[in-house]
């Protein structure tokens, strides 16, 4: 009976042994970079995670009216870059839209990286700002400057293309307007 029980006791611990050399063998090890999110001037950083926003073509409400941004452009214009995010393309790339329903951004810089305001942080004006238009019944133009929270998220600039990618989310506190998803914008220089 003690060398049963010797023996049993051999088994296990060679078992035991064995499972740990086997573990020891099949663990995995990866060194994680720390990726520095860096903070630049005007509300941009570094960062390209662009959180919970969704990954498909922006669409939202512009003053309560369901729309799907049809067209993105990005101007520089008088040292600052003025966004468009309009449910209407124009006919040419970086040509004129009228009598469309868009969300306007704009910003000093434009850059690889993220742009955040919260509700209700205040930002200059000549750094930021934000607003809405729409075309009304009667087809004249009605442009909204309300407070509002925004994340820009550009992914990438290619200059070779004149071509910005990336994720948006706009959204107003007279919760009228608010809209969301990837872009691939025109840069109009």
């Amino acid at each position: 009976m003690k060398s049963h029980t010797k023996l049993i006791g051999l088994v296990i611990a060679i078992a035991v042994i064995a499972l740990v050399l086997v573990g020891a063998g099949c663990q995995k090890t990866t060194t994680e970079e720390a990726t520095e999110t860096v903070a630049t001037e005007e509300g941009w950083s570094s960062a390209t995670d662009k959180g919970d926003i969704p990954d498909t073509p922006i669409t939202g409400t512009v003053n309560g009216k369901n729309i799907t941004v049809k067209d993105v452009q990005i101007q520089k214009m008088d040292g600052e870059y003025d966004w468009s995010f309009s449910n209407l393309a124009p006919d040419s790339t970086c040509g004129v839209v009228i009598s469309n329903d868009a969300v306007n951004f704009s910003s000093k810089v434009l850059q690889e990286g993220t742009f955040e305001k919260k509700m209700t942080e205040e930002i200059e004006f000549d750094d930021y700002h934000s607003y809405y238009h729409y075309n009304q019944e009667d087809d004249t133009p009605m442009t909204i400057n309300t407070e509002g929270a925004a994340k820009v998220v550009v992914k990438k600039i290619d200059e070779a293309s004149k071509k910005v990618t990336g994720w948006a989310r706009f959204n107003f506190d007279d919760d009228k307007t608010m809209i969301e998803g990837s872009f691939t914008a025109d840069l109009c220089e």
